[in-house]
């Protein structure tokens, strides 16, 4: 049995290739998103974290996320961005599972964010510092908590990325994918 979280930057593709990669493994996937959508009951996280604020959000990602791994066996779950901010669910997913981190390099990401508009993490009047500032803090924490870290390289077909996914955590041994 596998419990797999992916973390990473936001619109890293975290969601996508749990898809496609526990597709490959026959297992579940999950977006942690989801959950707390659920958890909630509320159209949109990000009115939600505007509304409510951080510390609200990241008590409810932390609790949607616990129910879930409570009752769930062999899944891959991808987190929020910001996962790394919230201590208590980097705790939880710790003790649960393995953490993989799932890196693009910071120059591809910020277009790719933009495109969605402009996240409340981010201020519009200093864009590119403020993105720059989250990454590195970011970025350093995933790779301190990770178990493994899988670079996915510029963006490409998704399938691919997902067989060099897999194929990472089977080397590691952290999974057996049946062909």
């Amino acid at each position: 049995m596998a419990k797999l979280f992916l973390l990473g930057i936001k619109h890293s593709g975290k969601t996508t290739q749990a898809r496609l990669a526990s597709e490959m493994l026959s297992m579940e996937s999950v977006d942690s998103d989801d959950l707390v959508l659920s958890y909630l009951s509320v159209p949109s996280i990000r009115d939600y974290y505007k509304e409510k604020g951080k510390s609200a959000f990241m008590k409810a990602e932390k609790e949607a996320v616990e129910k879930y791994i409570s009752s769930h066996d062999d899944f891959m779950m991808s987190l929020g961005g910001g996962a790394s901010d919230n201590d208590e669910l980097i705790k939880l997913i710790r003790e649960n599972g393995v953490l993989v981190y799932l890196w693009r390099d910071e120059a591809a990401m910020l277009p790719v964010i933009l495109k969605h508009g402009i996240p409340p993490f981010l201020d519009p009047e200093r864009l590119e510092e403020s993105f720059h500032e989250l990454y590195q803090r970011r970025d350093r924490i995933y790779r301190d908590i990770a178990d493994i870290t899988i670079d996915l390289g510029p963006y490409r077909d998704k399938k691919e990325t997902a067989q060099d996914l897999v194929s990472a955590l089977e080397e590691k041994g952290y999974v057996q994918h049946i062909r």
